[in-house]
Parts: structure tokens; C-alpha cells; sequence
């Protein structure tokens, strides 16, 4: 065998063992656009024409008196064989391998894909079989690249429709638009928009799509509803396009894409309940944050100042009137805590303790002259808010308590917080001997026992009073 050289065309027939007689028709023959071989009863090459040279690389003789398996890869040729002798039982025009991707092999080596028609010729000495082949390497990139952009087509999460302008049938769906509405493509391809969308009109619909007939590579842009074939409604964004047409080819078809808005609507309405949450509870901090620095600071500053007179009234029922509004007044300042704690945000009370407590020495230096020092040790942002809701009044009656004490000028506040949660009060004044704290002192007990806690007051040998208010931390 030797590689196609480009020979002159010979006066007479080369390409053929037959008796072709007619030079016309031999000329009909070796002119054909397609390879034509004849192959005998027992499948040998008996004429090519000079496609069949440009298609596998041969020179035409070489090939006459070869099976012609020697035009098929190696690994076809023996089940091309079994073919043979089965077209041999029933001959008759019909096109080869239907269904299958055929392939030639050419002089190289190379394999391409070919299409193959056959027809049975019966002469006078022998049956015979005319074999046109055709190249089909273009129609198999154009196949497989449409394959693979189906493919991307397939992967989009939206739902993809191409319709028809005149009837709206869909002449293209992806799996998108299988998944989204439930039908088959199969069951879409008897479908239009109208189906899926209850809400829409076929004259209104069909109104639209003429008038983006009209100026193609236009869009329509709306929200609808699709009804899924088991008859559950989907919110969607539904963009309706004619395509730009391109010169000498015919219009393309228009197009639908529809995008689930379920989700989004979803989270629309997260935001929005979320912004109403947001509003509602910045008018509580609000309003909690009014009650603190007005009302409990006015509340305060009056026990305070009640405190310092009791100290100097001589009559006992006077002592005793006063020791009662202090009473009432400190109760008052826990009710309303309580009532800005249940107003605070969830999750914001535990942050907020040290400035609470900074405020509440600030608020005590009115009465006192003077502001306590404070220490924090431990991490005090990790309480509970029990804990939380009981140290502020805690505090607050610890300072009143010292308050009272005779000449008192220095005031020092621990906060610590280990296993247990301390706050320590310790003054260099004079305890008035009058039983006017007792009561005080009551209410700070029943807070810490509350916790399962302890409160002890001493009176340390240099002077002054050591006031520790304790609950466990956990």
C-alpha cells in the first residue's frame, strides 16, 4: 500500500477491476461527492472512485482486490465481518450501522468518524454491493460541542425555556426548568408558558412576544408564580428574551428563564421580621436606659440623702418613719432593675455590669461627697443574669449601708469573680450604734441567702467596717 499522490486523471478507468464499458458512467461515478466503493460477495474492494482516495490517503489501485476492512480500525474489523455476511442474508438499500458511530481508518493510521449507505446491485457474473461513504468528522465537533453546551445549559440552577414564536411551544428545556416545575421534558415539549403560570394570559402573553418579535435582542422583565405539576405554587422572576437574529439565518427561538424566588423571599421576610425585632428592642434599651438614668438615679440620690438624716435624728419615731421609706425606696430600685433587665435585649445584660456598676458609684458620690474606689478582678462579663439582676441592688445597699457610718471619707469596692462571685465594701467611718441599719442589712442577707450565698459585716481592729456580700459564681 502507498500514500495518495495527486495524479493526473487517467484517460482511462484505474480505480476499477470492472467492466465498467460506458465511459459516461464511469465519469458519473468517479465524480460523486461522496466515496463510493463496490465490494463483491466476499467483501473484496472492486472499484473506488477518487473520494474514497482524498477521504482515506490511498492510491485507488492499491486498494483494488482488498477486504475492505483494510478501510476500518483494527479493533471493527472482525465484528465488520459478522455485518457482511448478515447484509449478505438480506441485502437491500439501507444505511450501515444506524444508531452507531462508525469510523474509517485512513492510510495513517488515523481514524474518523464516517457514515456509510449501502445498496445491493446484482449483475449478470456476480452480486455486488455499492458502499457510499461520507466524512461526518464536522457534523460529530458541531454534535459534541451542542452536547457540551446542553451540558452547561443543564447545570444552570435556574429553570432555561426556548419557545416557539407562533405556537409558544417549548422547542428546549434544561433540567433546571425540569427540576423546578416537576414535568418531563418530554411532558414540556406539549407545553407552553401559559401552562406553568396561572397568572398569565395567552393573548396578553402572546401581545409581548410579538412586540419583542419586533425588536429583537430585546427583554421583559416580571414576577409570576409557576404551578409544579403537583400543584405547588413557586414564586419566580421570569425573564423573557428574543435573541439578536444573525444575518442569513433564520430567527432564533425566544427564550425564558425563570429563577426561584423562594429563598429570597425567605430572606426578605427574615430581614424584615429581623429589622422589627431590631426596632423593638432599641425602643426597649431605650426606654430601659431612661428608666436608669432618671428615675433609679432620682430614686438613689433620695435614699441617700434620707440615710445621711437618719443619722441625725434624735426622735425614734421619726428614725423609724425614715428607716421605712429607705425601705420602700431601695424595693423600688430592685422593681425597676427587674423591669430593665426583662427590657434589655437578650444576650446584652452581662456586658453591660461594669458600666453599671461604674454608674452606680458615680450616682453614690452626690450623698457621699466623694466617689469609691473600685477594683475588677475575674471575668465579671461571664455571669448569669441572676447573678447580674441581684449584684447591682447588692452594691447599691452595700453603699447606702456605709453611708451611714459616721465620718466616713474613704469608701473602697471589690468586685471579684473566681468560684464565687464577691463584692467587698470597706469604710474607715463610725458605726452609729442606733439599730438604724438593721433593716438594711436584713435585705442584703435574704439577697445573698436567695443565691445560696452569705453576707457578713465586721469592724476590723483599725477602724471602719468590712461589708462582703458572697453567692457561687456557677
Amino acid at each position: 500500500m502507498t500514500e495518495l499522490v495527486e495524479p493526473d486523471r487517467p484517460s482511462e478507468p484505474s480505480g476499477t477491476d470492472l467492466d465498467i464499458g460506458d465511459p459516461l458512467l464511469w465519469e458519473f461515478f468517479d465524480s460523486a461527492p461522496d466515496g463510493v466503493l463496490v465490494v463483491d460477495d466476499s467483501g473484496r474492494i472492486r472499484a473506488v472512485n477518487r473520494q474514497i482516495e482524498l477521504l482515506f490517503g490511498y492510491d485507488r489501485t492499491s486498494l483494488i482486490g482488498e477486504t475492505v476492512e483494510v478501510l476500518l480500525p483494527g479493533e471493527l474489523r472482525q465484528a465488520h465481518r459478522a455485518h457482511r455476511t448478515r447484509y449478505r442474508a438480506d441485502p437491500r438499500a439501507r444505511p450501515m450501522g444506524a444508531g452507531l458511530t462508525l469510523k474509517g481508518r485512513r492510510c495513517d493510521g488515523t481514524a474518523f468518524p464516517i457514515e456509510i449507505s449501502l445498496s445491493p446491485v446484482r449483475t449478470a457474473r456476480e452480486p455486488l454491493v455499492i458502499a457510499a461513504v461520507r466524512d461526518i468528522s464536522e457534523r460529530v465537533a458541531a454534535q459534541t460541542r451542542i452536547a457540551e453546551i446542553l451540558g452547561v445549559l443543564d447545570g444552570i440552577e435556574d429553570a432555561l425555556f426556548l419557545f416557539d414564536r407562533e405556537s409558544l411551544l417549548f422547542t428546549y428545556v434544561n433540567q433546571g426548568a425540569v427540576e423546578q416545575v416537576g414535568y418531563s421534558a418530554e411532558e414540556l415539549s406539549q407545553m407552553t408558558m401559559v401552562h406553568l403560570a396561572p397568572e398569565l394570559d395567552r393573548d396578553e402573553f402572546t401581545k409581548l412576544v410579538l412586540s419583542l418579535d419586533l425588536e429583537r435582542g430585546s427583554s421583559h422583565r416580571m414576577t409570576s408564580v409557576h404551578r409544579r405539576k403537583d400543584g405547588a405554587d413557586i414564586p419566580v422572576e421570569l425573564i423573557i428574551q428574543a435573541p439578536a437574529s444573525v444575518e442569513g439565518l433564520a430567527p432564533p427561538p425566544f427564550v425564558a428563564i425563570a429563577r426561584d424566588m423562594t429563598s429570597r423571599l425567605d430572606a426578605e421576610k427574615r430581614l424584615r421580621d429581623t429589622a422589627e425585632q431590631l426596632a423593638v428592642a432599641e425602643e426597649r434599651e431605650q426606654i430601659a436606659s431612661e428608666l436608669h438614668d432618671t428615675v433609679i438615679q432620682r430614686i438613689f440620690a433620695s435614699g441617700m440623702s434620707l440615710q445621711a438624716a437618719l443619722g441625725m435624728s434624735r426622735d425614734p419615731l421619726v428614725a423609724e418613719r425614715i428607716r421605712d421609706v429607705v425601705d420602700q425606696l431601695d424595693r423600688t430600685i430592685r422593681d425597676v432593675r427587674s423591669a430593665i433587665f426583662r427590657l434589655h435585649r437578650p444576650g446584652t445584660r452581662t456586658r453591660q455590669l461594669r458600666d453599671e456598676i461604674l454608674a452606680v458609684l458615680n450616682e453614690s458620690r452626690r450623698t457621699l461627697g466623694f466617689e469609691p474606689q473600685v477594683t475588677f478582678e475575674g471575668p465579671i462579663e461571664t455571669l448569669s443574669t441572676e447573678i447580674v439582676g441581684a449584684l447591682v441592688p447588692a452594691l447599691r445597699g452595700l453603699l447606702g449601708q456605709a453611708a451611714r457610718h459616721a465620718r466616713t471619707t474613704e469608701i473602697s469596692v471589690e468586685i471579684v469573680v473566681g468560684r464565687d462571685v464577691v463584692v467587698r465594701v470597706t469604710d474607715n467611718g463610725a458605726v452609729v450604734a442606733s439599730g438604724a441599719e438593721g433593716g438594711n442589712l436584713l435585705e442584703l442577707m435574704r439577697s445573698a441567702e436567695a443565691l445560696a450565698g452569705t453576707f457578713e459585716v465586721a469592724s476590723p481592729a483599725t477602724g471602719g467596717t468590712d461589708a462582703v456580700w458572697r453567692v457561687p459564681a456557677g
